[in-house]
């Protein structure tokens, strides 16, 4: 919907919006269009959005994002405990895991999952520190294999045995949310990304033996 000019200059570009709020141009306009956000257009045809409305709007976002995040993530939680007693985590080589390092792999999943709400909907400096972490727990995933008499390639395969199925109830609870449509294709890029740096710090830990 576009509104008569402003009187106050606190209105801002598409683009500048868009940042503000991580969605893209058609995202914006669609919101414009459907009066969820306020416009006008300049002399020259650009929109111009409120910048009080920008802001109100990420705050909204942000607490709809976090609420949804932490939501799946709990049942996240639920399917990691219920995959991790699976008659196929004990199958192969994985039932010759000893007790302790099966304990401290469940303790690194259950961590993780708690790193992935972090990075899903925190700060700037939470998520750096998610990511970061995520690595690490990846090496140590690697390590704990290597101690066992794994190979990385086996590590890997392990890792990929659980990853599957969480970005699979991930993306399913995100589907059944209410209010969660507009974070979908946010959450499951982020939740990838995420859970990718655990793979990576796997394939690190065979270097830094």
């Amino acid at each position: 919907m576009a509104a008569s000019a402003p009187a106050s200059p606190e209105w801002l570009s598409i683009g500048h919006a868009c940042r503000l709020l991580g969605v893209n141009a058609a995202t914006l306009r669609q919101w414009t269009a459907t009066g969820k956000l306020q416009a006008y257009r300049t002399p020259g045809g650009h929109r111009r959005i409120s910048a009080a409305e920008i802001a109100a709007l990420s705050q909204h976002e942000a607490a709809s994002l976090k609420a949804v995040a932490e939501s799946v993530v709990a049942e996240l939680r639920t399917r990691y405990r219920s995959l991790a007693q699976s008659s196929v985590a004990h199958e192969g080589w994985l039932a010759d895991i000893q007790p302790s390092a099966r304990g401290r792999y469940h303790a690194l999943g259950d961590e993780l999952l708690g790193l992935l709400a972090d990075y899903l909907h925190g700060a700037p400096h939470r998520r750096t520190r998610a990511l970061g972490r995520a690595r690490a727990i990846g090496r140590e995933y690697g390590e704990l294999a290597r101690e066992a008499g794994v190979s990385t390639a086996q590590a890997v395969e392990a890792y990929l045995l659980f990853r599957r199925p969480l970005l699979e109830v991930l993306s399913r609870g995100l589907a059944g949310q209410r209010g969660a449509a507009g974070h979908l294709g946010r959450i499951m890029r982020d939740a990838e990304r995420f859970l990718d740096e655990v793979l990576v710090g796997i394939t690190r830990a065979e270097g830094a033996a």
